[in-house]
């Protein structure tokens, strides 16, 4: 991760060289080359949203003109496409004055870095698919600068280097997913989603081979039992809550298969949806702690992946990690095999919101799992990659950073909440 952005700084100052390069070499609190790798990751896209986010973070960015342009071009190509391909009209009396509207434009997403956050929508693989909820069952860090896209933070320089293996047939079978809540899963209710309770525990969040920001390693203990989302919230799911006057609409470009998981949200969406979840199942929903997070994702592993300590195709939603994969979007959240804890996409398909405030590296972090905030945060985390990024985004460990009220199309979520 890490390793991409240096080589998008060396392009950009004309030193690209054949050196290798680790891990963790770049600056951690350089805004500029936060905003060129930002601008890096959504130059080709074809979503408006990607170019308004980057507005919002840097409204008076070397980029920007570039940015009011592209939107420009794509809002003219939208309506353009919309009038042609509306029906002509055969009227049988003298035509009526006509009044035409404009097509409405909705932010969207488009492609992502490996430091800021990309977009879009993919049709949902035939393979398993997720039961519907109507039948049963969303600035700046405290140290970096505001409205920054992402920390980098990731790419094992001893994973990256290794070669991609092909996993057995059964791999890369997704299991099939149960109609209602198993043993150790509940739904709260009709329109809520399943959640896997997950015993207390201990185990060492964080990397000493990775990015600076997933040091040091430690210890952390998770004292209480915690129930977590089974799969990260579906569109299907995200819409109960805009049909309760609740959530905001999803983009259109979004908002195309029930069962991809919902995207382009900020931590502040998020929140509102957590709120109404609370609020009709009378449980308190959350986000997960970073480290309830982690804890969740390694399922009692201790290796850069769950499944090991090398990238295999078939197990995980993103770039040249197998199929079913397509650039436009993430997968149907039940295509690809679940951890040891039965949690699907943990990895891959779109970036998690967790509650967590940004801190640059884990020196001081709790030991015992809660979240670690600060009132005054509006910066906030992401983990675990996006079907844009590649194989090395897909460790346990890894993790970016996000102002919490921007929207960007790689964005999601999934739920937790105590268990008494």
């Amino acid at each position: 991760m890490w390793r991409h952005l240096l080589l998008i700084v060396m392009v950009c100052i004309g030193t690209l060289g054949g050196a290798h390069v680790d891990a963790g070499v770049m600056p951690k609190d350089s805004s500029e080359q936060y905003e060129i790798t930002f601008w890096d990751s959504i130059k080709d896209s074809t979503y408006a949203s990607d170019y308004e986010a980057y507005l919002k973070a840097y409204p008076n960015g070397r980029f920007a003109p570039l940015a009011h342009a592209r939107i420009d071009r794509l809002r003219v190509s939208a309506s353009a496409a919309s009038v042609a391909s509306a029906p002509a009209a055969v009227p049988t009396a003298p035509p009526a004055p006509h009044v035409s509207t404009a097509p409405a434009v909705s932010a969207s997403p488009s492609a992502a870095p490996k430091t800021a956050v990309a977009t879009a929508v993919a049709p949902a693989p035939a393979a398993a698919s997720i039961p519907s909820t109507t039948s049963t069952t969303h600035a700046a860090a405290s140290t970096p600068p505001p409205a920054t896209p992402v920390q980098a933070s990731v790419a094992h320089a001893s994973v990256g280097a290794a070669a991609v293996a092909s996993p057995s047939p059964s791999a890369n079978t997704p299991a099939p997913v149960a109609e209602h809540a198993g043993a150790n899963e509940v739904r709260d209710c009709k329109d809520c989603p399943i959640v896997v309770t997950l015993q207390p525990g201990a185990f060492t969040m964080g990397s000493n081979t990775g990015d600076p920001s997933e040091r040091p390693p430690h210890r952390v203990t998770i004292g209480q039992a915690f129930a977590i989302g089974k799969y990260p919230v579906t569109v299907e799911q995200w819409n109960a809550c805009v049909d309760a006057g609740a959530c905001a609409k999803l983009s259109a470009e979004t908002n195309t298969v029930k069962t991809q998981p919902a995207r382009d949200l900020s931590w502040d969406d998020a929140q509102q949806y957590l709120k109404w979840l609370s609020k009709i199942s009378g449980k308190p929903y959350r986000l997960p702690s970073e480290a309830e997070w982690e804890y969740a994702d390694r399922a009692g592993t201790e290796t850069h992946y769950w499944w090991g300590d090398q990238m295999k195709k078939g197990m995980s939603n993103c770039k040249d990690c197998g199929d079913p994969w397509r650039a436009d979007g993430p997968s149907d959240v039940s295509a690809f095999p679940p951890n040891p804890f039965g949690l699907y996409d943990m990895n891959g398909g779109v970036w998690e919101w967790v509650a967590d405030c940004w801190q640059n590296t884990f020196k001081g972090a709790p030991a015992d799992g809660h979240v670690w905030d600060d009132p005054a945060c509006n910066t906030r985390v992401i983990r675990g990659g996006s079907w844009r990024e590649g194989g090395d985004y897909m460790t346990a460990s890894t993790r970016f950073k996000y102002s919490a009220s921007v929207r960007q199309s790689q964005n999601g979520f999934r739920v937790a909440r105590d268990v008494k």
